[in-house]
């Protein structure tokens, strides 16, 4: 039963953390597109009445924001789960490390 409430702790731990992180960075480049563009992000960037350089342009900048921002909060959050419990948060393991 612990081990079911640790993997159901760390979701919602991991979860939270990156959630956070991924509306941060997305807002935060949406504000650096506004400002080194002097224009709003696309709405949608498929839509074929936006350009496809700035569609290509928005995609590859938002998704490397926030794949970065997601992955520095849930390393952060993965250090603060070790730091709390004393073992490293479920399925961070390797396999072989594994010892349940």
């Amino acid at each position: 039963m612990a081990k079911a409430a640790s993997k159901l702790g760390w979701k919602v731990v991991g979860g939270a953390a990156t959630a956070l992180a991924g509306t941060a960075a997305s807002r935060g480049v949406t504000l650096a597109y506004k400002k080194v563009r002097r224009s709003d992000p696309p709405v949608n960037p498929a839509d074929p009445d936006t350009a496809l350089a700035e569609a290509i342009l928005w995609a590859a900048i938002s998704g490397l924001a926030i794949g970065l921002g997601r992955l520095a909060a849930e390393r952060a959050a993965a250090r603060g789960w070790a730091r709390a419990t004393g073992s490293a948060p479920p399925g961070m393991l390797r396999p072989e490390l594994d010892t349940d």
